[in-house]
């Protein structure tokens, strides 16, 4: 992680990590100690049969906490807060991409976030443009139901967006205990009691919803309904504002699907 020679040359090794941030940084370390740039980083739930030598990559916080005070110090605090939303994107092999472009900045310091378009940003640039979308979207299609005092609603984003969603809700429904699963990355935003928490959740099944929460969806519906303007009715236009893969966890539009 010094100097402005290169780091690090590709290698034949494929390198298996735990598949956390930790984890992640740790492969930065070893990329960087050992000069070896692996041909793939995969997780146990990712991993594909190889020719090539795996290599193990234990987690270790030292190591960790090396690498992530090195991006600031080294590149800029801007960057390292792209590397942790990136981590966090549906970016195919988020992984290598992310490491290509540390080792890059590493060489060309801050200056690397203006180099739009070169091979190792612009991937990781356009991952976090696509979650900050996703996470906008969401902010205004997640639908809440009450389930006996607690609100609930399920979403399947393709980006692992909780995380970004926690402040907006926590404040809006800042008296209420809520719960937003979502179903792609099988984990749970829980607000209760004043607190905040990220919990995994394979499954869940929501209890029959009361006559009350009936009627109010049923009212939302028909809010949705009535101040729609027939003569500007565009469906094109709409699919465009709100993407249909988002509809099946939306009241007024799942039952349009």
């Amino acid at each position: 992680m010094h100097g402005k020679q290169p780091l690090a040359q590709p290698a034949n090794v494929v390198f298996l990590y735990d598949g956390s941030f930790e984890g992640f940084l740790c492969c930065v370390y070893h990329t960087v100690y050992s000069r070896q740039i692996p041909l793939a980083i995969y997780t146990p739930e990712n991993t594909q049969p190889t020719l090539f030598e795996e290599r193990s990559i234990t987690t270790d916080s030292a190591q960790a906490q090396k690498v992530r005070a090195s991006i600031p110090a080294k590149i800029s605090p801007a960057a390292l807060e792209m590397v942790e939303t990136v981590f966090l994107s549906c970016l195919a092999e988020k992984e290598l991409a992310l490491l290509k472009f540390l080792l890059l900045g590493y060489q060309q310091g801050s200056k690397i976030l203006h180099m739009l378009g070169h091979p190792d940003v612009a991937p990781v640039l356009k991952a976090e443009q696509h979650l900050q979308g996703e996470r906008h979207l969401l902010l205004g299609f997640v639908r809440f139901s009450d389930y006996g005092g607690v609100l609930a609603a399920t979403i399947t984003p393709k980006n692992f967006i909780l995380p970004f969603l926690a402040s907006h809700f926590t404040a809006r429904f800042s008296q209420e205990d809520f719960l937003i699963y979502d179903k792609t990355h099988k984990a749970a935003l829980i607000y209760q009691n004043g607190q905040t928490r990220l919990a995994p959740l394979e499954e869940i099944e929501f209890p029959d919803v009361s006559e009350t929460e009936t009627e109010y969806r049923k009212l939302w519906k028909q809010f949705y309904h009535t101040i729609a303007i027939e003569a500007r009715y565009n469906p094109k236009c709409r699919i465009t504002h709100i993407p249909k893969r988002y509809w099946q966890n939306m009241t007024e539009l799942a039952e349009l699907l």
